[in-house]
């Protein structure tokens, strides 16, 4: 009977420890889906912030190509003054011989 008894408490224990192990194993699938969960959440938001860096890039380049426009149309503007004051400057030197 003492035989029968210590095989039934060894399996006790073997049941004991398979029942530890199980729980471990079910910790860890349940860790395993958490991080899978949030690596995928993770994996959105940089799909999000990529796209809203790749529309901040594009209106950087289209903000560029307008301050680029924007300075040869003064430049134009310049110049154009430039010679006008230059023609005023000749009308009154001729007004000025003249009188």
């Amino acid at each position: 009977m003492t035989t029968i008894m210590a095989k039934e408490q060894e399996f006790e224990v073997a049941v004991d420890t398979f029942a530890a192990l199980e729980q471990r194993v079910v910790r860890t699938i349940e860790m395993l889906n958490r991080e899978r969960e949030q690596r995928a959440e993770i994996e959105k938001q940089l799909a999000s912030v990529r796209a809203q860096l790749d529309a901040q890039q594009a209106q950087g380049a289209t903000l560029q190509r307008e301050i680029e426009e924007l300075h040869r149309e003064r430049d134009t503007v310049r110049t154009r003054v430039e010679r006008l004051m230059s023609s005023l400057d000749a009308i009154e030197a001729s007004y000025t011989q003249s009188a």
